[in-house]
């Protein structure tokens, strides 16, 4: 299945989704989505690598201070719809909440067993979000990537 204007044009992607987007974006997650959840420690989000298995990453530093979350930098292209990059957000957020990349207490022994983040997203209002994004990614994430690497265009981490 081929994805439909897959063109990737990083120059054009990263005037739309650039990080202050992508920072936007985690705030408007977080005050709608995560009300609860208190921000206990510094919390940084920008682009990752461009993983072909991975959306979003989260780690804790070493002194607890500062959270990590990396998207997949090919998440900022147009051709990948707006609510995927919402889920994948809100999907590091829900292992925020449960106590993983954060200092907040760990409620599960792992971060996705038994579909908890599936289930936490559906829990907070997301589940129309999530169908799409679990349609959109099944269906066309792959040949995004496989384009991607044909034309080796790599956009950058920002």
């Amino acid at each position: 299945m081929r994805v439909a204007g897959a063109v990737i044009n990083p120059q054009l992607a990263e005037q739309v989704r650039d990080s202050r987007w992508l920072d936007r974006t985690l705030d408007e997650i977080w005050d709608r989505y995560f009300g609860d959840t208190p921000r206990v420690n510094i919390v940084e989000i920008g682009y990752g690598g461009a993983w072909k298995t991975r959306l979003g990453s989260i780690t804790l530093s070493d002194d607890h201070r500062t959270t990590y979350i990396r998207i997949n930098s090919l998440l900022r292209l147009p051709e990948v719809p707006e609510y995927v990059t919402l889920v994948t957000v809100a999907h590091e957020m829900v292992h925020y909440a449960h106590g993983f990349g954060s200092p907040l207490p760990q409620r599960y022994k792992h971060p996705h067993r038994g579909g908890i983040v599936k289930r936490e997203l559906i829990r907070r209002g997301m589940e129309l979000e999530y169908r799409q994004y679990d349609h959109w990614v099944y269906n066309y994430w792959y040949d995004l990537y496989d384009e991607y690497l044909r034309q080796d265009t790599r956009p950058t981490s920002a």
